[in-house]
């Protein structure tokens, strides 16, 4: 069988070295607390903030769900910036949760229009603002602190999906005033998938146990309570922590942020690869994270990703209304030029197949040219 190298947005590639000697620990052991506190320490490094960090059992919608479930009540005014399928998922959410919620929609990979949302946000004075900082199914990078410089005085309480973001875009969030922020492991952490985590600001922990009927696995109190012991409040994904611990370990050691440049420097060089092969970034305002390519007329999506699993990778589709017409990639964590420029031939003899004619050899010369060298978070 052809080993195959996951390039989706996530859950993306683990090195096979990330599973090996993981030792059997009990969740209430010392060894396992020591991981904890050490996996919300280096959270609140990458995140640069001192806020405490409570990591969960679930995946980034589970994370998402508690945010809205901790700090919003029935009635809360809440707005929503919707640039694709996961802010559209705020919506939803706060919805279920009986929030009044606005949703200011932007054409999907357009880029978002700052002043649009500043003007929005006076006019209508949300409680709440929600949106995600890197939208993958677009590939979009949302203006996080551009948005945010623009609210002076009394703003609303920001919260933000950093999933895919988060250690492959910077992110400052005291210093942008982000006031509670989500993340997983199975993004640029290079983990398996089933962490979640929340940080959480002083004026967003100021809310937490508002609503009448509260969170009970998802309640941050309970989160709090259990942290100061180095605990979870149920039992967690302990391997799953343990991988996300050495990653995080490994990412620390080399700097976070040359992880977050090594991520610009590859995503930049692969979508000018693209372009030798006539695919055009579907973002307007490309994200470091995912990749998001339009495909030509004569190439089904489908196609695509058959030959390229053929190749040895795996991709993914668009979602909803992009379903057949873009490709979606991501390499977070740990691949190097050898992959990339694999992909890159292997992505050229997809689109030949398909009866696109393109200079494949100008496309991977042109990714080569990134030097992205041999990496991997493990032992880094």
């Amino acid at each position: 069988m052809r080993d195959t190298v996951i390039v989706s947005p996530g859950p993306v590639h683990v090195a096979p070295e990330a599973w090996k000697d993981l030792q059997a620990l009990h969740h209430r052991s010392g060894e396992f607390r020591n991981i904890v506190r050490e996996c919300e320490s280096a959270l609140q490094e990458l995140l640069h903030t001192s806020s405490p960090v409570y990591l969960l059992t679930s995946s980034g919608t589970g994370a998402m769900e508690a945010a809205v479930a901790n700090v919003t009540v029935p009635g809360s005014r809440v707005l929503v910036v919707s640039g694709g399928k996961f802010g559209r998922r705020w919506a939803e959410i706060c919805d279920a949760y009986e929030c009044r919620t606005s949703v200011l929609r932007f054409e999907g990979g357009m880029g978002i229009d700052v002043d649009s949302v500043a003007e929005r946000i006076s006019r209508e004075r949300p409680e709440f603002v929600a949106l995600t900082h890197v939208e993958s199914s677009t590939g979009m990078l949302f203006p996080l602190e551009e948005l945010v410089g623009r609210l002076r005085g009394d703003r609303p309480i920001m919260i933000v999906d950093a999933i895919s973001s988060l250690g492959a875009e910077d992110f400052r969030m005291e210093e942008w005033g982000i006031d509670l922020a989500i993340g997983a492991s199975q993004k640029s952490l290079a983990a398996p998938p089933g962490v979640s985590f929340a940080a959480l600001g002083k004026r967003a922990l100021g809310l937490v146990g508002r609503r009448p009927k509260g969170a009970y696995y998802f309640d941050f109190n309970r989160a709090r309570l259990a942290a100061v012991g180095g605990d979870t409040p149920f039992t967690p994904a302990i391997s799953t922590i343990q991988i996300m611990h050495r990653s995080l370990r490994s990412m620390r050691a080399l700097g976070f942020e040359k992880v977050i440049s090594r991520h610009r420097t590859a995503s930049e060089a692969f979508l000018a690869a693209a372009e030798h092969l006539s695919l055009e970034s579907f973002s307007k305002n490309p994200s470091s994270a995912v990749q998001v390519l339009v495909l030509p007329r004569e190439c089904q999506g489908e196609r695509v990703l058959a030959c390229l699993e053929q190749e040895g990778f795996v991709a993914a589709d668009g979602q909803d209304d992009l379903k057949g017409r873009v490709l979606r990639t991501g390499f977070l964590g740990l691949h190097g030029s050898k992959t990339l420029e694999g992909l890159v031939s292997a992505l050229g003899k997809a689109l030949g197949e398909c009866g696109v004619s393109v200079d494949v050899a100008s496309a991977v010369a042109r990714m080569r040219e990134a030097n992205i060298g041999v990496f991997s978070w493990i032992g880094a």
